[in-house]
């Protein structure tokens, strides 16, 4: 089975101390739209990303994500593997 590609916005909010969280991670239709999004949400949290994924439905393999776009404060490194 070909494998489908997920659009994901992830927004960024303070955590205590000052450091940086991950929010609740958004799918949305297309690239476009995660940026635009993703955009949109920097004016009211510290930052988000845009970013994409392929995954094989039936094993639920993923490809390593690929950042679109980045607004506002986001961790260092976020897309990077560990």
């Amino acid at each position: 089975m070909a494998k489908k590609t997920f659009y994901v916005v992830q927004p960024f909010v303070a955590g205590k101390r000052g450091s940086i969280r991950a929010g609740q991670p958004m799918e949305v239709r297309n690239a476009a739209d995660a940026e635009r999004i993703a955009e949109r949400m920097s004016l009211v949290k510290l930052g988000a990303i845009a970013f994409s994924t392929d995954v094989e439905p039936e094993s639920g393999d993923a490809d390593p994500p690929v950042l679109i776009a980045s607004f506002g404060q986001v961790p260092d490194g976020i897309l990077e593997p560990a």
